[in-house]
């Protein structure tokens, strides 16, 4: 379409410019124009100009809609490339809290059982979780097969990056990784339109990786699903749960902006 008017842009202003020129070629050869031709002549030199501005307008309104389906494009995943960019530093911090001293185990389960006891008391939306699994840290292996499904999505290969996610989590159950494959996996069911998998996604973060770096995301992100899914009451629930138990955290700012929406 926007060829299209071009050419036809094209067109009229040769006409434009031509029209002049044609006009003095015949008032040469015919010694001069009558009243009546000169008028028409002038009438058609106007009305050229006003398609002219017109096609200019369409051109203009044309290019502003193209700019906003860009834009539209790029919020789509400003989310999901912002928690991209932040991948890798997250692995390396995991990585270091999951390799603690031999004498701070203990203090670490224990923090982590009561983690869990205070989710179930105060959030009765998921189910009891199971008890904490001894993560093993990546192996040259797992790191591979992680980064390469994480690549997948950076190239917006989603269908694959399922495939690769959903084959790492049960190559690598008990891996440091494992809960981050869990939460990406609910992200690209999220940007393939499958919500309710997504939800089960992120509720295997919660239930499985009890106090995992991927909890408050997971827990936001079930928040805004819910609210998208039409269950405002359960939405809300994990939103507040976001804000209360992390309340320093990027995904309490983020639940809190969202809860404001919520009716």
């Amino acid at each position: 379409m926007i060829y299209k008017n071009i050419r036809i842009r094209s067109f009229a202003m040769v006409l434009c410019f031509t029209a002049p020129f044609a006009s003095a070629e015949m008032q040469q050869a015919s010694g001069g124009l009558s009243p009546g031709a000169a008028a028409d002549l002038l009438f058609q030199l106007e009305t050229l100009q006003q398609e002219v501005q017109s096609l200019r307008g369409q051109l203009e309104e044309q290019g502003h809609e193209l700019k906003l389906m860009k834009q539209s494009q790029r919020d789509r995943y400003i989310d999901l490339d912002k928690r991209i960019s932040l991948l890798m530093s997250a692995s390396v911090n995991e990585t270091n809290r999951n390799l603690p001293p031999a004498q701070n185990q203990e203090p670490q389960r224990a923090v982590n059982q009561d983690a869990a006891t205070n989710r179930t008391a105060s959030n009765q939306l998921i189910t009891s979780p199971l008890a904490p699994v001894t993560l093993q840290p990546p192996t040259e292996a797992s790191q591979q097969a992680y980064n390469d499904a994480y690549n997948l999505i950076r190239q917006r290969k989603f269908d694959e990056a399922e495939t690769a996610f959903t084959l790492f989590v049960k190559q690598f159950p008990n891996n440091s990784l494992t809960g981050n494959g869990y939460y990406w996996l609910g992200e690209v069911k999220l940007v393939q339109g499958r919500s309710s998998e997504a939800i089960d996604a992120f509720t295997t973060v919660i239930q499985k990786f009890p106090g995992h770096s991927k909890e408050q995301d997971s827990l936001y992100k079930l928040g805004t699903v819910s609210d998208q899914m039409g269950d405002s009451a359960k939405a809300k629930s994990y939103l507040q749960d976001v804000i209360r138990r992390f309340p320093d955290s990027k995904a309490a700012k983020l639940a809190s902006g969202y809860l404001s929406k919520i009716k």
